[in-house]
């Protein structure tokens, strides 16, 4: 007659402790579990909770118009959605010309230039600004005021003059009007 032993419990005290210890390790596991899924449902809603708040929170822009003149687009919220007209030939500062019709501003950008090298802003019959890269590669100015209407502005790359400077490129300008295609980048 053949018996069959149950590998849990099996014969004896060693079957009862083994037991024992098969179900100790299911709780340990089992209340593992339970923490990991609670943390990460705390995780979740933290995140989609301070998410909700900054989109909640994100303001538009905090000048239009005139107000927008002399501030920086960043600071204003108003480069996130602003658009850029960069010419692709004979630019070798990469030059753009940014412009958001919601703060109703432009503003200059250089961005392969050198510490010294400047970028100025002339809106025709408006503002004027100017910025220089002080390190690094890139640098923008602050906004110039524009009617969306009705505008023409002229940005330019102007060279430094330290002795040290790599670059061979001379000064020269981009233009833009408000029917330039100022896309978004």
């Amino acid at each position: 007659m053949s018996s069959t032993t149950d590998p849990e419990s099996g014969p004896g005290p060693a079957g009862g402790r083994l037991t024992r210890v098969w179900q100790g390790f299911r709780q340990h596991v089992l209340r593992n579990t339970l923490i990991t899924l609670a943390a990460a449902t705390v995780v979740t809603t933290v995140v989609t909770a301070v998410t909700e708040r900054v989109i909640a929170e994100d303001p538009p822009p905090t000048c239009p118009g005139t107000d927008c003149g002399d501030r920086n687009p960043q600071a204003t919220g108003c480069g996130d959605d602003a658009g850029s007209h960069r010419p692709a030939e004979a630019n070798p500062a990469t030059l753009e010309i940014r412009y958001n019709p919601r703060c109703q501003a432009v503003w200059g950008r250089i961005l392969t230039g050198e510490p010294g090298d400047r970028v100025t802003v002339q809106v025709t019959g408006g503002g004027a600004t100017e910025a220089q890269i002080n390190y690094e590669t890139d640098q923008f100015t602050k906004m110039v005021a524009v009617d969306p209407t009705a505008f023409r502005v002229e940005v330019c790359a102007v060279p430094g003059d330290s002795p040290d400077r790599q670059a061979s490129w001379q000064r020269y300008c981009v233009e833009a009007t408000h029917e330039t295609d100022f896309a978004l980048r």
